[in-house]
């Protein structure tokens, strides 16, 4: 009799357990105005989704959302504020106002010249070295969790572009500090999402786009591009591989919160060693199969790049100052992320492009210094 009782509260506590987990459960969508192949989903973010689910036994599960079905490049921020969606990707020069100091970072584009070093510094700089960009997700009732790391952008181009003569007079979709570069090649800037401008290209109405190799497949524009200057050309900073509305974090118990951060230096490793690095080389391969064709750039393109990298230490605290980041301010990030940078330098070389030892930098380096429930 007394075993029978046993088993019926054994029983019982079981069912409890269960409808507790069930009641706790939380399904979360994450908004991706990039389409479902590109690698920051494949690579960064669907692996890391499926751990979160698996280390909280199901309670927290996330469906990815592709190609702009619920928020493109711009309203992302929006989206996200107003929990259209629970997450997604946010590219600060979409909102520049909004995101001001996260977008000093973002200028610093031409600075560096190794991606590990470069997205350890962004994300360090970010999460622990500027107050200001964090106030700016939490004023949109958002939370950064993690970003991640482009290759260098490129000109690829419809037309035959070889040497920087040729850029002169023609539409180049750039973004932020990107047109200050594409303005100094006497090309003209402008501003779009990547999603838009193969559209553009296919009309005529953009010559090239500045932008890495790895867009030629996840944007389509292998079907329009025929040149490319494969001289290394800045790229993207401070870039949010998972921005989260604040109160679908809040509803996350401690214990879920850890857990998600846990999985995030893994994701933003994989995203850009994997996601970026590893589809450049496989996309350019195919390209050239395909018939691009990939020229240099040469020692014009350095001589302008080292002169355009001394004038941005002017340039970007002038041009913050007209979304209201003072000069002081800026010049603070700006070399609080030039000391993260030339400490990252110091970094990858060991790191090299393993995935496993980035995670355990950006994990050591950064997230051990982080209370998830203080977010």
């Amino acid at each position: 009799m007394l075993q029978k009782i046993r088993l019926i509260f054994a029983v019982m506590a079981a069912v409890l357990l269960v409808a507790a987990q069930s009641a706790s459960a939380k399904d979360f969508v994450y908004g991706s105005w990039v389409s479902a192949k590109h690698g920051v989903n494949t690579a960064g973010l669907a692996p890391y989704f499926k751990a979160v689910e698996r280390d909280t036994g199901g309670a927290v599960k996330w469906r990815i959302l592709a190609g702009g079905q619920m928020v493109s490049a711009r309203s992302t921020l929006p989206g996200v504020r107003d929990r259209i969606v629970d997450a997604g990707l946010l590219i600060p020069v979409f909102n520049r106002k909004e995101m001001a100091h996260n977008n000093v970072l973002f200028d610093m584009g031409m600075f560096g010249s190794d991606m590990v070093a470069m997205g350890g510094a962004s994300i360090e700089t970010v999460m622990l070295n500027c107050p200001e960009c964090l106030a700016e997700y939490k004023k949109q009732n958002q939370v950064y969790l993690g970003g991640f790391q482009t290759t260098d952008f490129k000109l690829i181009c419809a037309k035959k572009v070889t040497k920087l003569s040729d850029v002169k007079g023609l539409k180049v979709r750039a973004v932020g500090a990107n047109a200050r570069w594409v303005r100094a090649m006497g090309g003209s800037p402008v501003a779009m999402s990547p999603v838009d401008g193969v559209t553009a290209m296919q009309r005529g109405a953009l010559a090239c786009i500045h932008g890495p190799i790895a867009w030629l497949t996840s944007y389509g524009y292998m079907d329009v591009a025929k040149w490319v200057i494969d001289y290394p050309m800045g790229n993207p900073r401070a870039l949010s591989i998972m921005t989260m509305n604040r109160k679908s974090w809040a509803s996350l118990s401690l214990a879920h919160k850890k857990v998600m951060i846990k999985h995030m230096p893994a994701a933003s490793a994989r995203a850009t060693l994997i996601g970026y690095l590893k589809a450049d080389e496989t996309v350019k391969a195919a390209a050239l199969k395909r018939g691009l064709t990939f020229t240099p750039g040469g020692k014009e393109f350095d001589d302008l790049m080292a002169k355009h990298r001394r004038n941005e230490m002017v340039a970007i605290p002038k041009a913050l100052k007209k979304v209201k980041v003072k000069e002081k301010t800026s010049k603070r990030l700006m070399a609080a992320y030039l000391k993260n940078l030339k400490k990252w330098e110091k970094l990858a070389p060991a790191i090299g492009r393993d995935v496993g030892k980035l995670t355990a930098a950006i994990q050591r380096e950064i997230y051990d210094k982080i209370d998830p429930g203080k977010l």
